[in-house]
């Protein structure tokens, strides 16, 4: 028997959880939209559900609920259905809140009534980037520096994805940000409204480990990933299928590291699956229905929020912030699409 789904948002990333919903042959049970424009042009199953208001939809059990509405609206909409305990597994879109003490609150409602909430910065259960990971073992490394370059995606929208990778790679969670706010004022793509504007910096971790990101409005090229270690160096250019390793030859491991002048080993890497974000959407839908559950991907979730929101305080302050953030902070509220 399939299984069923509920999905509350239908604008562009809504679309694509249908999509992978319909990939995995799960039966849609309902959908909310607010702006009907979204819904005009789909020709769903004649049972299914369509609604503009998420309330309607408490009392309907299914196995999945997906969450894609904006940022502001996530936050009632989690809270409710956690409360009405219908469905036991969700799956959100990232950021996860707009201020840091509702991520807590998330976190912690999801806990208490032990439903399986995931946010969707599905990299973390991407074959492409569990290879990565295993490349690192294999050789004994550990990452050190993570680069990100992007175009200014938003720190709550891409910041949130980049974050998150900082996390999976070092396996351990940051002491400290430094940042500043892009100050160019582009307007949000996603409406005036709205408020991610993209910035610089770094985010520390014990041991020296450092997430260098920038991801300022003077680059419209596609977003890279550089992951270094002692002895070794993957380049990601995920949009256009390119994962490239490099490694220091042996006989310069007992050289000191300033010894730079050499041809490393380089090699492209075979990926497992092309950039494709139904596809991997797919991953989040399909581990949150594994036998064992963690909530490490919502822990890490609520510290990317501590860390974004960190990098504003500190790009207002001009200070280096404390991570987990002061309570006097956890208010602070900014408008993610």
């Amino acid at each position: 028997m399939s299984k069923t789904a509920i999905l509350i948002g239908f604008g562009g990333m809504g679309k694509r959880y249908y999509k992978a919903l319909k990939l995995m042959k799960f039966k849609i049970l309902a959908i909310c939209e607010k702006k009907k424009i979204n819904v005009i042009d789909y020709k769903f199953e004649k049972n299914l559900i369509l609604t503009n208001d998420y309330k309607k939809l408490l009392n309907l059990k299914a196995d999945l609920l997906c969450v894609a509405s904006n940022t502001k609206s996530r936050f009632e909409i989690l809270e409710s259905f956690c409360k009405k305990n219908t469905v036991k597994k969700i799956i959100t879109e990232k950021p996860l809140s707009i201020s840091y003490k509702n991520s807590l609150a998330i976190n912690k409602i999801a806990k208490k009534k032990k439903i399986r909430l995931i946010v969707n910065t599905h990299r973390s259960f991407s074959p492409n980037f569990s290879m990565v990971n295993k490349l690192f073992s294999k050789y004994k490394e550990k990452p050190s520096t993570i680069f990100i370059n992007s175009p200014s995606a938003g720190l709550g929208n891409m910041g949130s994805t980049f974050f998150d990778l900082g996390f999976y790679f070092f396996k351990e969670r940051p002491n400290s940000v430094v940042g500043s706010i892009d100050k160019t004022g582009t307007i949000n793509p996603r409406g005036k409204i709205f408020q991610d504007p993209g910035g610089h910096g770094i985010i520390y971790f014990n041991d020296n480990k450092k997430l260098f990101f920038n991801l300022s409005e003077n680059t419209g090229l596609p977003y890279t990933i550089l992951i270094k270690s002692k002895n070794l160096e993957v380049s990601i250019d995920e949009i256009n299928n390119s994962f490239t390793f490099k490694k220091r030859p042996n006989k310069m491991k007992k050289k000191p590291l300033f010894f730079y002048l050499f041809k490393p080993f380089t090699k492209k890497m075979r990926l497992k699956h092309k950039f494709d974000v139904v596809k991997m959407t797919s991953f989040s839908i399909k581990k949150i229905f594994e036998s064992k559950f963690s909530y490490q991907n919502l822990d890490n979730a609520t510290l990317v929020m501590g860390c974004i929101f960190g990098i504003h305080i500190s790009g207002r302050e001009k200070k280096i912030v404390k991570l987990p953030l002061n309570k006097k902070y956890h208010n602070l509220t900014i408008n993610f699409a």
